[in-house]
């Protein structure tokens, strides 16, 4: 079923861009993934050891980055009329049309800059021998997370694990958009005390 989709500006062009068909994704990441564990592991190589351990600590930050961002960045209350509209562009437009399709995930022209500075943020504080693998780990969380935030919107599943984490995130568009902010780990939702606790009538 085609929902209708939100308009966010007059420009068609600046429309475009807050748009990230599933595709478009797939092909980008598929892309950028590929060709960094190429130079990582091939042209460059690392410590076997720095190479495990960077990537699992990569896994591991991306997880909290993940709630600490949802929680503290995407539902941010301000005050002033430019802020409202700085966080509606952002992710308040997801909340009044979650099932839209092509903002499910996060546009080209936020995610791709925001991952080169990090990837360089990450370098000169860790140094490149460590920093590499752990932003390897981190991006695969990012890709992880944005495809997983796609499929709870777009796909119903049968799987009862699978399922479960599904009805997690969307509680928190349907029921409490102050609870659940883990969208592919639950339970830090469980660690942090931001659980949604829907009462049943009998």
């Amino acid at each position: 079923m085609e929902h209708k989709r939100l308009k966010i500006f007059r420009s068609y062009w600046l429309e475009c861009l807050t748009y990230m068909p599933i595709k478009v994704f797939i092909g980008l990441w598929s892309i950028v993934l590929s060709v960094y564990i190429y130079t990582l592991v091939l042209s460059r190589p690392i410590p076997l050891l720095y190479l495990i351990v960077g990537i699992v600590t990569g896994l591991v930050v991306w997880v909290f980055f993940e709630y600490v961002m949802h929680r503290f960045l995407f539902h941010l209350r301000l005050r002033s009329r430019l802020g409202q509209s700085f966080l509606f562009i952002m992710h308040g437009n997801h909340h009044v049309s979650p099932r839209d399709r092509y903002r499910n995930l996060m546009p080209a022209v936020v995610s791709v800059p925001l991952t080169i500075g990090l990837y360089y943020l990450y370098c000169t504080i860790m140094g490149p021998l460590f920093g590499r693998p752990f932003f390897l780990g981190f991006l695969c969380g990012y890709v992880l997370y944005d495809g997983w935030h796609y499929a709870t919107h777009q796909y119903c599943f049968s799987n009862r694990i699978l399922k479960s984490v599904q009805r997690h995130h969307l509680q928190h568009h349907y029921y409490d958009p102050d609870r659940n902010y883990g969208v592919t780990c639950p339970w830090m939702d469980r660690i942090f005390g931001t659980i949604c606790k829907i009462t049943r009538k009998r």
